[in-house]
């Protein structure tokens, strides 16, 4: 801290020295006009009268007149000038100051310091008028102004740097812990700390580190007991295929065994597509389809799967000309909402596409099934959640692909829900804004 304290104490001593020369370099430049401007203003009247006393005194006694009568009551310098004195080398007279003198008037000198007049009447003689010196001041006084000036900003500086010095300690210290693995770490900051807002982002930071983290030890747990039931099945189909002599029960082992890596390998597309879209990438191109157009052609690719499972798949409503999306993206969560709907519905599927304000849209999803229970519309959004046994891998399914339409939504800066249907079942509402 004290480092700290005494580079920033240099650092204001330098900037006080350069800012206060600077100023008062302009403020001459600027006021000098005016200040000369004061001072003609302030002596005029002075100079009338002393100039016609001294012009009452033959022109050969005026400067034992002024040093002997005058000067010592005036408490001014006082000189009476001949023509010889002013026209000398020492006054080096300007134009404009002869013009001056020979309007009757006085010009001035260092640093309005010295007025100089005529004496009327004859001796074309001038007067000197020298303001008193300003009282010296010894080096002593000076330097212990300085010293006394630097001493009181040194215990401002430290009285404002205490506060802030412990606020940079606390969030150091809160960095290293959760740099050593302590995802609860926090900096505990007064809301009238200086740096606050520092503070609060650190927080942040430290929260969504701590998410992350989280939802990903979750995945991996979750991941691995996805992954346990499949490989221990082909394990045991494997074991059972070379014990079994009887061809049939051989060729149910080989379908069954297909059927474990198909599942395999749809849960490992589904986990590269949501590990894909973990991180929203700022240069997520929207583009813009033919709504209808679109919608069909994803429910013609589900109809397959509708026709097996007995449902009929429509689009009910399309009130959009055109839509803008990340068609990849957003193809693959209405195929994963439909293959959802297709899974658990009574009969009937129902798509819909409107559009309630421009570059805004609704995607839904209609089924007749049993619906979901309000208390699990959120966490059905989450990865591997599957809320009862009418909805486990045996219905197909990978876990994954509410998690994945909740993604595509997030990356379309929108959102995804699950509410009730008009059907009697669960409406799945995917709205996004194109930006």
């Amino acid at each position: 801290m004290l480092k700290f304290v005494l580079r920033l104490f240099v650092v204001m001593a330098i900037g006080f020295v350069i800012s206060n020369e600077v100023v008062d370099r302009t403020a001459n430049y600027f006021f000098e006009p005016v200040n000369a401007a004061y001072a003609r203003e302030a002596v005029r009247g002075q100079l009338h009268s002393l100039t016609q006393e001294v012009g009452r005194v033959e022109p050969g006694a005026r400067a034992d007149y002024v040093r002997d009568a005058l000067a010592p009551h005036y408490g001014l310098g006082l000189k009476v000038l001949d023509p010889a004195d002013y026209e000398a080398a020492a006054y080096q007279l300007t134009d404009e100051e002869r013009k001056t003198i020979a309007e009757g008037g006085f010009f001035l000198r260092d640093k309005l310091m010295t007025f100089v007049t005529a004496i009327p009447g004859p001796g074309a003689q001038w007067i000197e008028v020298k303001l008193p010196p300003e009282p010296p001041i010894g080096p002593w006084v000076i330097a212990s102004i300085y010293s006394a000036l630097g001493l009181l900003l040194c215990a401002f500086m430290l009285v404002w740097a205490l506060p802030i010095w412990r606020d940079l300690e606390a969030l150091t210290t809160a960095a290293q812990r959760m740099g050593q693995g302590d995802l609860q770490a926090r900096a505990r900051l007064s809301r009238h700390s200086s740096i606050r807002n520092l503070g609060d982002t650190f927080n942040q930071m430290s929260d969504r580190i701590g998410a992350l983290i989280s939802n990903q030890r979750d995945l991996t747990n979750a991941v691995s007991h996805e992954l346990r039931t499949p490989i221990a099945r082909l394990s045991f189909e494997l074991d059972m295929i070379d014990r079994e002599p009887d061809p049939e029960a051989r060729k149910r082992l080989v379908e069954e065994m297909k059927s474990d890596v198909a599942e395999l390998d749809s849960m490992a597309s589904e986990l590269l597509m949501y590990a894909r879209l973990e991180h929203k990438s700022d240069d997520v191109a929207l583009r813009t389809q033919d709504a209808r157009g679109w919608l069909d052609s994803v429910v013609q690719h589900a109809a397959y799967e509708a026709g097996v499972s007995g449902v009929h798949c429509v689009v009910s409503q399309c009130d959009v000309a055109e839509v803008r999306l990340h068609q990849r993206y957003m193809t693959r969560a209405l195929l994963n909402l439909l293959q959802n709907a297709i899974r658990h519905a009574g009969g009937r599927v129902q798509v819909g596409l409107t559009s309630p304000a421009p570059q805004e849209y609704v995607l839904t999803v209609d089924d007749d099934g049993p619906g979901v229970p309000p208390a699990d519309r959120e966490r059905i959004f989450e990865p591997f959640i599957r809320l009862d046994e009418s909805r486990d891998r045996g219905t197909g399914g990978t876990g994954l692909g509410l998690a994945i339409v909740s993604r595509v939504a997030r990356w379309h800066n929108g959102t995804a829900l699950a509410t009730d249907s008009p059907l009697g079942g669960a409406r799945f509402v995917v709205s996004w804004k194109a930006v």
